[in-house]
């Protein structure tokens, strides 16, 4: 980032920079999704982009109590996008290895939300 850039807390945290590229990847897995499984690829993009607003809003709260909920409804949020996936392998709609490489993403970005739960008092 160049000086002029703002930077906001979640910015630096490694949590956020992990759910983008979650994120990332799950929206491409979305894309493939075939029509009659739009349920499932709405799912996951919404769970995905859920996951990365929660933890922006919790990083930028100022209060503990504040910061710990947000952070958990963004780890609710990842374990949901990674149940879509899981759903979208079960029905034949997403490639086991592209979801199986999303879902470590997302197990990633779960276990550093469990610790920022714990640090602000969890």
């Amino acid at each position: 980032m160049s000086e002029s850039t703002v930077v906001f807390p979640h910015n630096n945290l490694e949590a956020h920079q992990v759910a983008l590229e979650f994120t990332v990847a799950a929206w491409k897995i979305a894309e493939q999704i075939p029509r009659g499984g739009g349920p499932v690829a709405d799912q996951l993009r919404r769970a995905a982009v859920s996951t990365v607003t929660n933890i922006a809003e919790g990083a930028n709260r100022a209060g503990a109590g504040e910061k710990r909920q947000k952070f958990s409804i963004a780890r609710g949020e990842v374990g949901e996008a990674a149940a879509a996936l899981e759903l979208g392998v079960a029905l034949g709609l997403v490639p086991a290895g592209e979801a199986e490489a999303a879902r470590v993403l997302a197990g990633r970005v779960g276990a550093m939300l469990t610790q920022l739960i714990r640090r602000w008092g969890g």
